[in-house]
């Protein structure tokens, strides 16, 4: 980041903390603490949820937080999949949408009213990279005797920097994020997770959407930045390859910020092609998504939640990524998802080359063009992963 964007952001968080210290110096007043309660913040997205999802029946079970209260505020995003798969290893769920909370001062009056009327004993704000907005002015305000937070900075260099006064100091920067939550719980419960286990995204209790009859693929051609995603013209140059070679229909999916995408690949497929297209973009809840990826042939996405639910799911996918932060939400480790094919630029390839190490880890300090993938390269590891779904299907 250049001198000239750090002031910007330290002038920016200035400005937004007087603001936000004069609307809420009416809810700043002493609170009780109540004992044997455990509040988790967690602000970060569906993708990032779903992975961390995994790992909630230990609380429940761990000796130091059995007889709490569990209250989550999450983000709002999820919701639906957290209190229909997840209701029963909380005991209070509180939804905020955390993009209104910084840009919405009477969202955040009220919101943040119920919230700061209350006091817990211990905070857990298990997020690894963490949101500077998210800390300093949302946690920094909750009142609790504990403030724990999982930080890539040595423990000593920390020590006592608000809004946090408890510091689980990670011993391996370079984790995969499954395996970085697994190091995080064990610290945090002081216990031993054996192995990992993905837990499912499907309920007999909820009613699902009808899918397609016909065999079809789906298609996410959206993602939480720009920068991430793949251009909608070389999603229609893979439609068109798969409806012609295979008779497939493509089912688009994502959430209502997706539509643009989804309509730029709906006018581009060839014409014959178009009645082969379904959109259900902004149509489906996440967990009518995921099993729209269930009983789908394959998934082809950009960097997004769907991948993770087509992990959870043993679903063959094919992921267009960018490659920041290569190895630590994707490519997956094959131990623990090896259905999934991973295409990254060929810059970001060739640095994953020169390394010598099984495991992969980059810090990119530049933003690789996803868009120098072509889509030739995405059809050739489609049709590898038709081969290698077709073999096991012989077998």
């Amino acid at each position: 980041m250049s001198p000239f964007k750090k002031l910007r952001k330290k002038v920016k968080q200035t400005i937004s903390q007087w603001v936000y210290n004069l609307t809420d110096w009416r809810l700043n007043k002493s609170v009780a603490i109540a004992d044997n309660t455990l509040v988790i913040v967690k602000n970060d997205f569906i993708g990032d949820y779903i992975l961390f999802r995994n790992f909630l029946p230990y609380i429940k079970q761990s000796e130091k937080y059995k007889n709490y209260k569990i209250i989550l505020i999450g983000n709002i995003t999820w919701k639906n999949l957290a209190e229909t798969l997840d209701a029963e290893y909380y005991d209070e769920m509180i939804w905020v949408s955390f993009d209104k909370l910084f840009k919405d001062l009477g969202y955040r009056s009220r919101t943040i009213k119920s919230i700061l009327s209350r006091g817990f004993n211990t905070l857990f704000y298990p997020v690894y990279s963490g949101d500077p907005y998210t800390e300093l002015f949302f946690i920094s305000k909750i009142k609790a005797r504990e403030k724990i937070k999982f930080s890539p900075s040595s423990l000593e260099a920390l020590k006592g920097i608000e809004p946090f006064n408890v510091l689980i100091h990670t011993r391996h920067p370079d984790l995969f994020e499954i395996y970085r939550y697994k190091e995080m719980f064990e610290v945090f419960l002081e216990t031993s997770i054996e192995k990992f286990q993905w837990r499912p995204l499907s309920s007999d209790s909820y009613t699902y959407q009808s899918v397609p009859e016909k065999r079809y693929v789906v298609f996410f051609p959206g993602s939480s930045a720009h920068l991430k995603r793949w251009h909608p013209s070389n999603f229609v140059q893979v439609a068109n390859y798969l409806i012609k070679q295979y008779n497939y229909t493509v089912v688009l999916a994502g959430s209502k910020k997706d539509n643009r995408h989804a309509d730029a690949i709906l006018s581009g497929v060839e014409e014959q092609f178009q009645k082969q297209i379904i959109d259900l973009t902004g149509k489906t809840s996440l967990l009518d998504l995921a099993n729209l990826i269930k009983q789908s042939e394959l998934l082809l996405t950009n960097d997004s939640a769907s991948i993770h639910m087509a992990a959870v799911l043993d679903k063959e996918a094919v992921c267009v990524f960018m490659g920041e932060n290569y190895g630590r939400f994707a490519p997956y480790p094959k131990e623990v998802y090896n259905k999934g094919k991973f295409i990254c630029p060929p810059d970001v390839n060739l640095l994953v080359k020169d390394k010598e190490e099984t495991n992969t880890f980059l810090s990119l300090d530049y933003n690789p063009d996803i868009n120098a993938i072509t889509p030739q390269v995405v059809i050739g590891a489609v049709e590898e992963l038709l081969r290698e779904k077709q073999q096991v299907t012989v077998e």
